[in-house]
């Protein structure tokens, strides 16, 4: 791979979802050549006119100044890609399956298919697994279908070198990451991206391909774990009457501790924790070992979804026939992503208990809407699906805040006057106390002390 010191490194990013549009853009914006390849046209159409076909801050910008640059652009065949490309990433979903096992259906078809194109080409090709996959895929699994398909053992090598992007914070994650780590035993492999990622100043730890592929579980237990444990301590300062986030400010200045995601809520969701948890879990027992503290933080955020349904009952009474407003659709704010909402299953909740829910988010309305069908959910007479934060108020017994947009927080008391009653619960106390009162509101904050409940979610309670 000699050939590209005498310009810049060319990267191929195959697949152009949150992870591989976002890596891809920040290799260009540090100086590498960069083409893109999905398998969807649509998106290679969207990606082409500079619009991102997912909602995060600072893509669209960053996406169309490196469009202009010239430093990023799309390409129709995975052919064309691996002409191009020096190093391929491997940037495809890895789902889960019913029993929590990842599903490698979609990496080992990428595999074969990029196998297959350099059977078709000359010099070496890096090939780099970016999605999550559980320790051993690269080389036992990826490894050995490129070269069958390819038909050839020399020309190419194979690396490990996981992803650690926040959504609703990615853009700035990728360009500014805290560490990268590089799994391989090839030494072209290893200068290669030491070089690559040299642009970006962060730590690089080199370590052998499962090592890599472990990190990236072990970290994602580890801050799930850390949401859950917050969670625990909610419930202790709600039977106390005190607030949560007092006291885990003062636990989380302990440096051993840290104070990153120490912050109690309705539970975790989105496409990381759950998901690389259960397969975590599912790999370690198919290993004849039991990943115990994972399997407690899952138990304990299966509990933490009833507890909020519990807080909400307490604060508002029996809920047949009341109208709840739910307001944060996605996973979290800043993003559209609604994949293991606690919303989703809050508002499964609410209407199994009689009430009349209506929702909104400022970008995750539409996301909502599709899953929430697909999951034959549909309960037209029960969910209202609402463009406006007053719509969903007008007439509200109860607000519940899932996710803590801005807009949110700025609670104007035309807002409270839209309301039955003008009650709500906040799940993230993200809600100032100064702007509630000056809305004339009533805020009931879980694990804020402001509602002392004697509930507590079942300790026996198997997750569902």
């Amino acid at each position: 791979m000699t050939a590209a010191r005498s310009g810049p490194q060319r990267v191929g990013i195959v697949g152009m979802g949150h992870v591989g549009l976002v890596t891809g853009l920040a290799f260009a914006a540090r100086g590498l050549s960069v083409v893109g390849y999905d398998v969807q046209p649509s998106v290679r159409a969207a990606v082409s006119r500079g619009r991102p076909p997912f909602h995060e801050p600072g893509l669209r910008d960053l996406l169309r100044r490196e469009l202009r640059s010239g430093r990023f652009h799309v390409v129709g065949s995975l052919d064309d890609l691996v002409a191009a490309a020096e190093a391929v990433f491997l940037c495809v979903p890895t789902p889960s399956r019913r029993e929590g096992a990842i599903d490698l259906r979609p990496l080992r078809q990428c595999a074969r298919d990029v196998g297959a194109s350099l059977q078709r080409r000359t010099g070496f090709r890096l090939i780099v697994v970016k999605s999550t996959v559980v320790p051993g895929t690269a080389e036992k699994i990826v490894a050995p279908i490129v070269r069958r398909s390819a038909g050839r053992t020399l020309g190419f090598a194979v690396a490990s070198n996981p992803e650690f992007l926040a959504e609703g914070s990615m853009v700035r994650d990728a360009l500014h990451p805290e560490r990268v780590v590089i799994g391989t035993s090839d030494a072209r492999a290893l200068r290669w991206l030491r070089r690559a990622y040299r642009p970006f100043g962060a730590p690089i730890f080199c370590v052998a391909p499962s090592t890599a592929e472990l990190i990236k579980y072990a970290s994602n237990s580890f801050l799930a774990l850390k949401v859950s444990f917050a969670n625990e301590v909610a419930r202790v300062a709600d039977r106390l009457g005190v607030d949560v986030d007092t006291a885990l400010e003062a636990v989380g200045h302990d440096p051993r501790i840290g104070g990153r995601f120490l912050r109690a809520g309705p539970g975790f969701g989105g496409s990381c924790f759950d998901k690389d948890l259960r397969a975590f879990l599912a790999w370690s027992s198919g290993e004849g070992l039991r990943f115990r503290s994972g399997e407690t933080a899952l138990r304990v955020n299966d509990e933490q979804l009833e507890y909020a349904l519990g807080l909400i009952r307490d604060a508002a009474g029996p809920l047949g026939g009341k109208e709840v407003a739910l307001l944060g659709l996605s996973f979290k704010a800043g993003t559209e992503d609604v994949r293991e909402s606690r919303a989703m299953l809050l508002a499964r909740g609410l209407t199994r208990s009689g009430a009349r829910v209506r929702v909104h988010d400022p970008v995750a309305l539409g996301n909502f809407r599709r899953e929430w069908e697909r999951q034959g959910s549909r309960a037209p007479t029960r969910v209202r699906f609402c463009r406006t934060v007053t719509e969903a108020l007008t007439g509200a017994d109860v607000a519940v805040l899932q996710a803590d947009w801005p807009q949110y927080l700025r609670w104007p008391s035309a807002w409270t006057r839209r309301m039955h009653r003008p009650l709500l619960v906040d799940l993230r106390r993200a809600v100032p106390r100064s702007v509630a009162h000056r809305a004339g509101l009533t805020v009931v904050g879980l694990g804020s002390g402001t509602f002392n409940s004697q509930r507590s979610a079942a300790p026996d309670q198997e997750p569902k």
